[in-house]
């Protein structure tokens, strides 16, 4: 309780008691504090509570904490990067934490800004006895910053007696690492003051590698005079060490640098405490870091403006009273800190951005490259107009490339962009019309109105409704063309020349019937003889059909007698493939092969009469790459004594399509008939049907109504094929 009305904690800027500070009966040394440490962030109400007694500090976000010592006038600032440390999400992208990344280093520059430029002593401590290069980065970014805002803050407070070219004091840098006497390679051995001697000799060496680095970094006033960040002495004009490396001795304070969740700061603020008595001028009692520090400040106090290095000579080196220092340093903390104005208009910021980011530089650096290699990946082998699906594919593999050699946090940005600029090139007069057609390939036509007739570059060669003629038509895209319009101008030249055409169904699921020849006019020894054929399919299967006798005796006759009295027909279901290729096959959609018709066994018409008929199989034509062909004729060829009666059903894509509903529709005998099939199926609705391999034609489209005599009364005595 003794030493509590010497103490106050405070958060900066503004909660101290002007009351107390006006006690103060000597200038005051400002000491700032930043780094780093093996442990992490913790709660500053812990530590700082357990750290300096007397005191109950309350939890907090602000970013500068410390604690003003008015025995020695000593007033400590530290800057928590704990706020740095917690502030990302899981949940956030990539780029989202990196981009949060460069606004915590900017405001941590902000802040080291400020602290340069109102301290008279900066300690900055590293985790490990090896100097941390990366504070390079850091100080190069301050140094820019407090250059190119020079001008503007000695105009803002040139009223103000504390200010010298732009801030208050030009701190003295110095170094703390933690080191542990286990990891030395000698016993330690205590010097003068109780210092491990071999620490100072390692201290000593150190003080020159520092040296080395901020001269190599152009960071000292040998560079830029008054307007440098910092001075450090040179190592031949070290009058007191600016190097401390902390031993790792077990001692109270030291449990809190064990302790993986204790903040770097709060701890040397406890080693701070940890000296007693702590209100000495000088520590000479122990290799204590407030000894370090109170040792350096001593040496300021006692050699004013002699203690700058020959560059700065000339300048001045103040102390305040607290009170005086609170109000103008106060000013300048919401002047660099809180005010964002003030970096609005600074050109330089962009700089200082990519100078904290060399990962960001690094990733944007191989985007820019990649960048334009994807855009002309995306644009290789595109037609001059073309659909959604074709931008989706080519996008797709552009996105694929620029990751692929895209990397870093700047991915995200770059494939936006690719997005923005592929989006870009397919609206800008290249979007293709997004129809389809009814067999499933896109319209080339430019985006146009739904009423202009579709196009694109696929063309068919099928064969009218008689199968006589050939001829390459247009990709449908509607089912009057598909099912009637294609047929109906073949049929001008062709079918319509036939004895008997006719056509069923309604114009948007319309098929036909054709009679070719007399039953006759059929040559079992050639097969249809009509164009696209592939040689051995264009056979007819036998088919017999027993004559009607009900006044045979069928008791007493021998097995199979009405063989000798049945009709002789012959039947085909003709598959047709987009080439034109066409084949009439056998059971189970296998296409028909022989060298001649008397290879063709009994009974194959009957069997294939009883089966369901796939609506598609592969085309025999195509091995290599398949082909489908469609079921698209049936030919049948009866004697005049037989007629047939026709029922054409459809099962596809499980709808069943009645063709022959409501009407009846009888094949004549003596006839050879050609009965074609739609090209494209639909519902009730008219709503084209996608393709269905599984779809089929049910058995039995055609029974048998009439199956008499010859026309001399004589029984249809079957001949053999041969």
């Amino acid at each position: 309780n003794e030493y509590k009305s010497y103490l106050r904690m405070f958060t900066f800027p503004g909660d101290i008691d002007n009351k107390f500070l006006d006690l103060d009966s000597k200038p005051t040394c400002v000491v700032g504090l930043i780094g780093k440490s093996r442990a992490g962030a913790s709660s500053l109400k812990t530590i700082l509570n357990c750290t300096i007694p007397g005191v109950q500090f309350k939890d907090g976000n602000d970013e500068i904490q410390g604690f003003y010592d008015r025995s020695d006038s000593i007033l400590y600032l530290y800057y928590s990067t704990e706020k740095l440390q917690l502030s990302f999400s899981g949940k956030s992208s990539f780029l989202e934490n990196h981009k949060r990344s460069q606004d915590l280093k900017l405001e941590e520059i902000k802040h080291w800004l400020w602290l340069f430029s109102v301290c008279h002593l900066v300690v900055v401590f590293h985790p490990s006895q090896s100097f941390d290069v990366t504070y390079m980065r850091l100080f190069r970014a301050t140094t820019h910053l407090l250059q190119n805002l020079q001008p503007r803050v000695e105009e803002t407070f040139k009223g103000d007696p504390l200010f010298h070219q732009g801030r208050i004091h030009i701190p003295k840098l110095l170094f703390a690492f933690q080191s542990n006497s286990a990891s030395m390679h000698l016993p330690p051995k205590k010097g003068r003051h109780g210092y491990n001697t071999q620490c100072k000799r390692l201290a000593m060496e150190m003080e020159k590698q520092v040296f080395h680095i901020l001269r190599k970094c152009r960071l000292l006033p040998k560079h830029h005079g008054p307007r440098a960040l910092a001075y450090v002495p040179s190592p031949n004009d070290v009058k007191e060490p600016y190097v401390y490396f902390m031993e790792g001795k077990a001692s109270p304070s030291q449990d809190y640098a064990s302790n993986k969740h204790v903040d770097s700061g709060l701890y040397f603020i406890s080693q701070l405490s940890a000296v007693a008595p702590l209100y000495n001028e000088v520590q000479d009692d122990g290799p204590h870091l407030s000894s370090f520090i109170n040792r350096n400040v001593a040496y300021l106090r006692k050699q004013g403006c002699m203690a700058y290095p020959e560059e700065l000579a000339g300048e001045p080196l103040l102390f305040h009273f607290a009170k005086d220092w609170f109000t103008s340093a106060s000013a300048l903390f919401k002047f660099y800190c809180k005010n964002d104005d003030v970096y609005s208009s600074t050109t330089s910021l962009q700089r200082i951005v990519k100078q904290l980011d060399p990962e960001g530089q690094y990733s944007e650096s191989r985007c820019e490259k990649a960048y334009p290699v994807a855009v002309s990946a995306y644009s290789d082998g595109l037609p001059s107009h073309y659909t959604s699906t074709i931008h989706e594919r080519q996008l797709h593999h552009a996105l694929r490339l620029l990751q692929s050699r895209a990397k870093g946090p700047f991915y995200e940005t770059y494939a936006d962009r690719l997005h923005t600029e592929c989006l870009r090139i397919w609206k800008g007069g290249r979007q293709g019309c997004e129809s389809i057609s009814l067999t499933g390939n896109s319209c080339i036509l430019p985006l146009h109105e739904k009423d202009k007739v579709h196009s694109n570059r696929v063309r068919m060669r099928n064969s009218c409704s008689c199968g006589r003629s050939q001829s390459y038509r247009s990709d449908p895209f509607d089912l009057e063309m598909a099912n009637s319009g294609f047929y109906h101008s073949l049929a001008e030249k062709c079918c319509s020349t036939l004895p008997l055409t006719r056509v069923f169904g309604r114009p948007h699921l319309a098929w036909m019937i054709s009679s070719l020849s007399l039953a006759s006019g059929y040559q079992i020894s050639s097969g249809v003889e009509q164009p696209g054929f592939l040689l051995g399919t264009q056979f007819l299967l036998p088919w017999d059909i027993p004559c009607d006798d009900g006044h045979a005796n069928k008791l007493s006759e021998p097995k199979n007698a009405w063989k000798h009295r049945a009709n002789r027909c012959y039947i085909g279901y003709e598959y047709e493939c987009s080439k034109g290729h066409r084949f009439f096959s056998s059971v189970g959609g296998v296409p028909l092969k022989c060298t001649a018709a008397t290879m063709l066994k009994e009974g194959l018409g009957l069997s294939i009469i009883n089966s369901d008929a796939h609506l598609y199989v592969n085309c025999p034509s195509h091995t290599n790459k398949p082909l489908l062909a469609q079921l698209i004729r049936l030919f049948v060829c009866v004697p005049e004594q037989v007629t047939l009666s026709l029922h054409l059903v459809i099962y596809y894509r499980n709808i069943l399509i009645n063709l022959t509903a409501g009407e009846q529709v009888h094949i004549p005998g003596g006839k050879m008939t050609v009965i074609r099939l739609p090209y494209v199926y639909c519902d009730e609705n008219d709503t084209p049907l996608t393709f269905d391999i599984n779809g089929h034609l049910k058995r039995n489209p055609l029974i048998p109504i009439r199956s008499g005599y010859g026309p001399k009364g004589r029984r249809n005595e079957k001949k053999p094929l041969n």
